[in-house]
C-alpha cells in the first residue's frame, strides 16, 4: 500500500461511494478550515492505482513543530485490522518526516446506543475492541468523555432516521413537539433557506444564544467562512426561522377578543360549579394571553428571528452544526418548528439521517445545557455514543509543554469571549 497526496477532487471522488463518510472528511472541510490557520492535506492510500482509503489532515504550525489532526478519523475499513494497522503506521511515518508532534484522530464510529438516560441499550462490541486496537498500535485513548469541551468533536449525538415515512417521523416525536407541531404554525412562523442576509441573521440569534448559555461564541467571519466554503461545494444551508410583527399582533388581539367573548358567554349562562370553573380556566388563559400581547407590543421591529441553524451535508446525513435561538417570544416554539422543518426538507432531498451534532454524554439537570439535551430528546433520534479521541504522540516532551500553554491560551480566549 502506498501513501500518497491527492487532489480535492480525487479526494472528494473516494468519499462520495462511502456512505458513512462526514462532511469533517471532505475537501469543502479543509476550505473551511484553511481561514482558521490550518493547511488541509488530501492523502490517498493506494493498491495499486485504485484508492482504498483516505485521510484528511489539518497541519498547523506551533513554533517549529507542527500538529496534525484527522477529522472524524480517516475513511477506510475498519473491519479489516491490518489495513487499518499500516493506515495508522504510515500516518505516524508521514507526521514524523514533517517534524510532527503529534497526530489526533477521532473516527466517526457508534459504539453504544443510549436510552433517554444515557444508559447503554446496545453495544457494538467490535467498535468498542477498537479502543484498544488504537492504544496497541500507539494511541491514547482520550477517554469516555462526557462534555462538549472535553474533545474536539461531541462524543455523544442525537440522530434521526428520515428515510422512514413523514407520519413515522411525526409519530417518533415526543408528545411536547408533537402538541407544538399539531398546533400547525399559528403565529404565521416563516421559515426560509439560503435568503438573501441570511448569515448576519443568524450571527444576531447565535450572539445571544452563546451569552444567555455562557458559551464560548466565534466572530461571525468564522462563520462566514465555515458557511460560504462549505455552500460553495454545496455541502451547507442557513435556515432562518422569523416572525411578522405586526402579524402577530393582529394573532394576539384575536386570541384576547376571541376569549373575552368566551368569558362573556359563560357568564351569561346559569351559576354553576362547572361554568365557574371554566371561568377560572379561561382568567388563567387571558392573563397568559395578555402577558405574551404585551410582550409584542412593546417590539417596535417588524421582523423578529427566533431560531436559525447552520447545517452541513454529505453523502446520506444532514448535521445540524451551529444553531441559535432570540432571547425574544420563546412561547412562539420557533425552533421547534424550525427543526421540525430540517428534518422533512432533509427528507424531501433524499438524505437519510438528520444528525443533531452534540450532546452531552451525562444527563445532568443542573447542567447549564441541560436544555440542549432536553431539546434535541424530543424530536425522537437514537442517542449515540462515538468511540472518542485517539492522540498517537510523536514528540512527548515538545508536546508535553505545548498544550500546557495552549490551555492557558484557551482559558484567556474563553474569558474574553464572554465579554
Amino acid at each position: 500500500m502506498l501513501l500518497k497526496n491527492i487532489t480535492d477532487k480525487e479526494l472528494d471522488d473516494f468519499l462520495i461511494n462511502n456512505k458513512q463518510a462526514h462532511f469533517m472528511q471532505t475537501s469543502a472541510f479543509g476550505d473551511v478550515s484553511l481561514k482558521r490557520n490550518y493547511k488541509p492535506l488530501y492523502l490517498g492510500f493506494f493498491d495499486e492505482e485504485k484508492i482504498i482509503a483516505s485521510a484528511l489532515l489539518l497541519e498547523k504550525r506551533i513554533g517549529p513543530y507542527k500538529t496534525y489532526y484527522c477529522p472524524c478519523g480517516f475513511v477506510a475499513d475498519f473491519n479489516d485490522k491490518e489495513l487499518l494497522k499500516e493506515i495508522i503506521k504510515q500516518l505516524k511515518e508521514y507526521v514524523k518526516n514533517k517534524n510532527g508532534l503529534y497526530l489526533k484522530i477521532n473516527p466517526a464510529l457508534i459504539i453504544r446506543k443510549l436510552d433517554e438516560n444515557a444508559f447503554p441499550i446496545y453495544t457494538d462490541e467490535y467498535n468498542l475492541s477498537l479502543i484498544d486496537f488504537f492504544k496497541e498500535n500507539g494511541g491514547r485513548h482520550r477517554g469516555f468523555t462526557t462534555k462538549f469541551t472535553e474533545s474536539s468533536a461531541p462524543r455523544f449525538t442525537f440522530r434521526v432516521d428520515v428515510s422512514k415515512s413523514k407520519e413515522d417521523i411525526f409519530n417518533s416525536l415526543h408528545n411536547t413537539t408533537k402538541k407544538i407541531i399539531k398546533e400547525n404554525n399559528p403565529y404565521h412562523i416563516t421559515i426560509k433557506k439560503n435568503s438573501e442576509n441570511a448569515l448576519d441573521k443568524f450571527y444576531e440569534v447565535m450572539k445571544e444564544t452563546s451569552l444567555r448559555k455562557k458559551l464560548f461564541v466565534e466572530d461571525y467571519d468564522y462563520f462566514k467562512n465555515f458557511y460560504e466554503k462549505l455552500f460553495a461545494k454545496e455541502k451547507a444551508d442557513i435556515y432562518v426561522a422569523s416572525v411578522n410583527i405586526d402579524e402577530l399582533k393582529e394573532i394576539f388581539k384575536k386570541k384576547l377578543e376571541d376569549v373575552d367573548a368566551e368569558i362573556e358567554n359563560i357568564k351569561a349562562k346559569a351559576h354553576n360549579q362547572k361554568n365557574e370553573n371554566k371561568l377560572n380556566d379561561l382568567a388563567s388563559k387571558r392573563n397568559k394571553i395578555l402577558k405574551h400581547k404585551e410582550e409584542i407590543d412593546n417590539i417596535d421591529k417588524k421582523e423578529v428571528i427566533l431560531s436559525s441553524i447552520i447545517t452541513a451535508k454529505f453523502g446520506e446525513t444532514v448535521w445540524t452544526i451551529h444553531g441559535g435561538n432570540s432571547d425574544a417570544l420563546p412561547f412562539l416554539n420557533g425552533n421547534y418548528e424550525l427543526y421540525y422543518h430540517i428534518l422533512l426538507d432533509s427528507k424531501d432531498n433524499g438524505y437519510k439521517y438528520v444528525d443533531f451534532y452534540g450532546s452531552e454524554g451525562k444527563v445532568d439537570k443542573n447542567s447549564p445545557i441541560y436544555g440542549i439535551y432536553l431539546f434535541k430528546l424530543r424530536f425522537g433520534g437514537k442517542f449515540i455514543e462515538f468511540i472518542g479521541e485517539f492522540d498517537f504522540i510523536i514528540k512527548p516532551i515538545a508536546n508535553y509543554i505545548i498544550n500546557k500553554l495552549l490551555r492557558i491560551r484557551r482559558r484567556i480566549l474563553y474569558k474574553n469571549s464572554l465579554k
